[in-house]
């Protein structure tokens, strides 16, 4: 089972930051979970919320303007793809907007690093999917009235075969038809060491989690690295 940090360990530290990335890492967490939003000046910024502190969303600020907001320094994706290249990024886009040069970025990387794209926006993953060879994700927080609906899209798409579902709609017989029609099945949104461990139990593939106390990780600093 894979273990994912969401945005990075940041339980002392700001999220989806370059500190979290390596303290995560440096804990033993195979993979980070991180957002990617477009700023003004066209850089893809891994900011999770729309809007800033300040009350301006993050695609009408510059990314200097994004980084004095939040006060810390919020990187770029090609630089945390740079910097930790032996962790395996989920990636979450955010916006319609950033898709064009979240494509750009990932096709310089997508031979070279472990990715998953995953996103709500349904359409934009199956455009992704459509032009890069990295494995691609539906998001979903509302359990599907028939999953057959929600996989028929993928359908045409081989490297879209990964569900990564809210725990909140988790149960057994989704999971099961998941497995079924061939699809893969990541939850994030687990809380309590009860909720990772039916996590466990139900054979999902991988966990997004803020928790490593309720995961099992390998040895402190076992799959950590420096940046380069």
């Amino acid at each position: 089972m894979h273990i994912l940090a969401h945005r990075g360990y940041h339980a002392a530290l700001p999220e989806n930051t370059m500190d979290a990335f390596e303290a995560a890492l440096t804990l033993g967490f195979e993979g980070i979970e991180t957002d990617v939003r477009l700023s003004r000046d066209a850089e893809l910024v891994l900011f999770h919320n729309r809007v800033a502190p300040n009350g301006v969303a993050v695609a009408d600020l510059t990314h200097a303007e994004l980084q004095q907001a939040v006060g810390y320094a919020v990187p770029r994706l090609d630089e945390a793809l740079d910097a930790f290249s032996c962790a395996f990024w989920n990636i979450e886009l955010k916006v319609p907007a950033a898709q064009a040069a979240t494509i750009a970025t990932l096709k310089r990387y997508q031979h070279s690093r472990r990715l998953l794209l995953t996103s709500f926006r349904h359409d934009v993953v199956l455009a992704c999917a459509h032009e890069l060879s990295i494995d691609c994700g539906f998001l979903s927080a509302h359990r599907p009235a028939a999953l057959n609906s929600l996989a028929h899209a993928a359908l045409h798409e081989p490297r879209l075969r990964t569900f990564v579902w809210d725990y909140e709609i988790l149960d057994s017989g989704l999971l099961e038809m998941a497995n079924t029609i061939g699809f893969r099945n990541y939850v994030y949104g687990a809380h309590t060491q009860a909720e990772h461990e039916l996590c466990a139990s139900l054979g999902v593939h991988g966990v997004i989690t803020d928790h490593p106390e309720f995961v099992k990780l390998p040895q402190r600093g076992l799959h950590s690295q420096t940046r380069h």
